[in-house]
C-alpha cells in the first residue's frame, strides 16, 4: 500500500478554479490551506495555451537572436563589458564607431528592452499578455531616442563635445546591457514552479536597483569630470533618469 504524501506547502487561496492551486470539490475554510506537494507538477505559470506558446516561441527567439549577435557583431558585448567596469574604456567603442554596426547595437538594445518589457508586463498583469508588452518597450525605445536627441542638443548649446560622446556611449552600454543581465532570470518566469516566483521577483528587483545605483554613480562621475554645472546635473537627473521611472510606473500601475 502506497504510503501518503506527508509533505505539504502552504498556500493562500481564493477558491478559484482557474487558480492551478485549486482542488475540485474543496471548501474554503480558513485564509490558508495545505496542499500535498505532489500536486504542483512541472507548469509554466501561464495558465492559458496562448501564453505558453508565446513565452515559448518568445524565449527561443530571443536565444536564437543573442547567439547571433555573439558570432557576428565583433565583441559588441565584450567591449560594452569593459565600459562599464572602467570608464575610460569608452573610448575603445569609439574607435570601432557606432554608426559602422548601428544594427548590431539596434538589435541588441530590441532584445534588452523586450526582456525589461516582458518582465515588467509580467509582474504587472501575471501573465503574457502582448498588448503591454508592447506600450512598455515603444516606450522604452521613445525614451532611448530622447535621451540620445537630449544630449546632442546640450552638446550642441553648450559647445561639449567630448561629454557628449562620452555619455552617448554609456546610455547604449546601459541599455544594453541592463536587459541582457536580467535575460536569464525574466526567462526563467515562465518556467519555475509557482511558490518559486516571489523569490525571483526579489531577486529580479534587487539586481535592477543595484544596477540602476551603477548608472548614476557613472552619470555623476562624468559630470564632475568635465566640471558640469550642479544645477545642469540635477535637471537632467531628474528629466532623463527618475521622471521616465514614474511615468513608466504610472503606466504599468
Amino acid at each position: 500500500m502506497q504510503a501518503p504524501d506527508t509533505n505539504f506547502i502552504y498556500t493562500e487561496t481564493t477558491g478559484d478554479k482557474s487558480n492551478p492551486c485549486f482542488i475540485a470539490g474543496e471548501e474554503r475554510q480558513d485564509s490558508v490551506i495545505y496542499i500535498p506537494l505532489k500536486s504542483f507538477n512541472p507548469i509554466l505559470p501561464l495558465n492559458k495555451p496562448g501564453h505558453i506558446a508565446g513565452s515559448l516561441i518568445y524565449t527561443l527567439v530571443f536565444l536564437i537572436i543573442f547567439a547571433f549577435l555573439r558570432i557576428r557583431s565583433k565583441g559588441l558585448f565584450s567591449l560594452m563589458l569593459s565600459v562599464l567596469i572602467k570608464r575610460k574604456k569608452y573610448e575603445l567603442i569609439l574607435n570601432e564607431g557606432i554608426p559602422s554596426n548601428l544594427g548590431y547595437y539596434i538589435l541588441a538594445l530590441f532584445l534588452s528592452f523586450s526582456i525589461l518589457a516582458t518582465g515588467i508586463a509580467y509582474f504587472s498583469f501575471h501573465a503574457f499578455y502582448l498588448k503591454p508588452i508592447i506600450y512598455i518597450f515603444c516606450f522604452l525605445i521613445l525614451y532611448h531616442i530622447c535621451t540620445l536627441c537630449t544630449v546632442r542638443l546640450l552638446a550642441w548649446t553648450f559647445n561639449i563635445r567630448n561629454v557628449k560622446e562620452e555619455v552617448i556611449v554609456n546610455i547604449w552600454t546601459y541599455n544594453i546591457l541592463i536587459g541582457l543581465f536580467l535575460s536569464p532570470l525574466v526567462l526563467s518566469l515562465f518556467f519555475v514552479k509557482l511558490f518559486a516566483l516571489p523569490l525571483l521577483a526579489k531577486i529580479i528587483t534587487i539586481c535592477l536597483v543595484m544596477f540602476y545605483l551603477v548608472k548614476l554613480i557613472r552619470w555623476f562621475e562624468i559630470l564632475f569630470t568635465y566640471r558640469v554645472s550642479i544645477l545642469y546635473m540635477i535637471l537632467y537627473l531628474c528629466a532623463l533618469e527618475i521622471m521616465p521611472l514614474l511615468v513608466l510606473y504610472k503606466m504599468v500601475e
